[in-house]
């Protein structure tokens, strides 16, 4: 493959479920407007996407099987569970043992490619019911073997934890998943312009999620900055770009699903990254993310 795999981008799931209060609407089920804007992301470099939706936040898998039949792009779709406030109510009284179990289940009957996005409630840590979660995701990973990524609740508010994806890596690693099948998201949100937390994480094994650029609370000029240090620390082979984007979030400012390389990426080029680090970053780092022997 010689076009970029977005690890970490939302083809379907419902805004009621991810944010209650927020009064934007859909999406429909209704595959032709993510048609549209794939084929063009296809144009601009893009061959997988990996959709980032779970069962909790409405994430519909036969939409995805409609998406995927008709476009180019290669459509990888996640199990798992987002956060606290979109559990099921079951999960409260299930046993991480029993949580696991169904994160097994539903994996294997609809082919995912990954559990994502694990998520942990805004401006807190971890709560005891998130732990619970994430150590179930572990033990289904070891069970199924596909990768994991994360949600952090960086850029959010005050309130987060700076050591916030060190604790989720902790969490995994508990149930004995190894730091090199996991990827700490939104590590991009956290004003960090040493890289310090994320070099920490790299450190560790894991892969570091610069999964919204172009977005969020911090500039992209501070993530730039973020992502020359991270690479003069020489861990350019941990780094994930993407955007979280949403078919219905389309603007002037965020264009549509290949903004990764049609803005970012043009941005760390201008900084002095070359083409063959990034062919690294956008290509082969994500490929061997991915890439699992299922169990």
């Amino acid at each position: 493959m010689t076009k970029a795999t977005l690890f970490h981008e939302h083809l379907s799931f419902e805004w009621a479920r991810v944010a209650p209060q927020s009064n934007r609407s859909g999406p429909a089920k209704d595959a032709a407007p993510v048609l549209e804007q794939l084929d063009v992301a296809a144009t601009e470099g893009v061959g997988c996407i990996v959709d980032a939706g779970t069962t909790d936040v409405g994430r519909d898998t036969g939409l995805l099987r409609q998406i995927a039949s008709r476009t180019s792009v290669h459509i990888v779709a996640c199990g798992g569970l987002y956060m606290e406030r979109t559990y099921p109510q079951d999960v409260a009284r299930k046993s991480e043992d029993q949580v696991a179990d169904d994160l097994v289940r539903d994996a294997r009957a609809a082919r995912y490619g990954a559990f994502g996005e694990i998520g942990e409630t805004p401006n807190a840590a971890m709560s005891a019911a998130e732990r619970k979660v994430f150590r179930a995701v572990g033990k289904a990973h070891l069970r199924t073997h596909l990768p994991i990524f994360t949600h952090n609740a960086y850029g959010t508010g005050p309130n987060v934890p700076r050591d916030a994806g060190l604790r989720q890596l902790d969490a995994f690693e508990s149930v004995g998943v190894s730091p090199e099948r996991v990827a700490i998201g939104h590590s991009c949100c956290l004003d960090d312009p040493s890289a310090e937390v994320i070099t920490q994480i790299a450190k560790r094994g894991a892969y570091v999620g610069f999964d919204r650029v172009t977005g969020g609370l911090v500039p992209d000029d501070k993530k730039v900055a973020m992502v020359l240090a991270f690479l003069e620390a020489g861990y350019a082979d941990r780094l994930l770009l993407s955007s979280d984007y949403n078919f219905t979030a389309r603007s002037d400012a965020r264009p549509g699903y290949g903004i990764t390389l049609t803005v970012f990426v043009p941005r760390l080029r201008k900084a002095g990254v070359t083409d063959e680090m990034i062919r690294r970053i956008t290509i082969d780092n994500p490929r061997r993310f991915l890439a699992f022997l299922p169990a």
